[in-house]
């Protein structure tokens, strides 16, 4: 398997009856047909994905467009969008995201700790539960990968919906809690957040008990070294191997600071 790039090993179905065919020199454009319609991928066609690009859909939100073929890749079908798949391409990683060259403290791939700078991580691109594109530490892929299909054999969806952070992203999040302002939720300071580190992982789980995904998460997390860190915030799991074995051999999926 491809960690930076999973979606080269795999098989997607469409599952829209309107995917079109975008241009392929004008992503944000459908290729016609001669009556004034669109061409399409018919719904159900089996699919390869060979080449993904990304472009920003406005509200903040990106749109992840494929470039599709025949499952034995002689007939290429064209661009089209990620979401008129199956599953939608949530938790497929799409390109490995280097350090920038000459990069610092507060660049983009930037860790820290405890207030320390740690140095770089190589980090993946990875679709979340909201469609839009997230971090993870390369060195994380693997075992969250593993979860996520573990889940999925019992009819589980495991979906990230937040993952590394920069310290300018972590900075923003941090003042907006302070301020009080509207969307923003309990954040560290900069600097001191796991989400800096490469190890947390703010998964979609709804309100926790009784969540389905939460459940599951709760009976089989510690075996794939995740674990529960974070009182009052049932979506943070950290991977965290000798935590989670700690755990999992006190018949529990949290640390022993977690009180709710």
């Amino acid at each position: 398997m491809s960690f930076a790039e999973s979606y080269r090993d795999k098989t997607f179905v469409v599952d829209d009856a309107d995917a079109r065919i975008r241009r392929d020199d004008d992503l944000m454009a459908f290729v016609p047909t001669a009556g004034g319609t669109f061409q399409t991928i018919t719904k159900g066609t089996e699919v390869k994905v060979v080449e993904v690009r990304v472009a920003e859909g406005g509200s903040k939100s990106s749109i992840v467009f494929c470039r599709a073929t025949s499952t034995d890749g002689s007939r290429v079908l064209g661009w089209t969008s990620t979401r008129n798949l199956a599953g939608k391409f949530m938790n497929e990683t799409i390109g490995l995201v280097q350090p920038e060259p000459g990069a610092g403290r507060f660049g983009p791939n930037a860790a820290w700790s405890n207030g320390e700078y740690l140095g770089q991580l190589e980090l993946v691109a990875v679709v979340d539960s909201r469609l839009d594109i997230e971090r993870l530490a390369l060195n994380t892929i693997g075992a969250y990968a593993a979860l996520v299909a573990a889940a999925a054999r019992n009819g589980i969806q495991v979906t990230l919906n937040s993952g590394f952070r920069s310290y300018p992203e972590q900075k923003h999040l941090h003042e907006g809690f302070v301020r009080g302002l509207p969307g923003f939720n309990t954040a560290a300071k900069p600097g001191f957040s796991k989400h800096q580190n490469g190890i947390a992982f703010d998964l979609s789980v709804a309100g926790g008990d009784g969540n389905p995904t939460y459940e599951w998460l709760k009976r089989h997390a510690t075996t794939f070294g995740f674990v529960r860190t974070v009182s009052r915030e049932p979506w943070h799991w950290e991977f965290d191997e000798p935590k989670a074995q700690v755990a999992l051999a006190a018949g529990t999926f949290k640390t022993s600071t977690v009180t709710a």
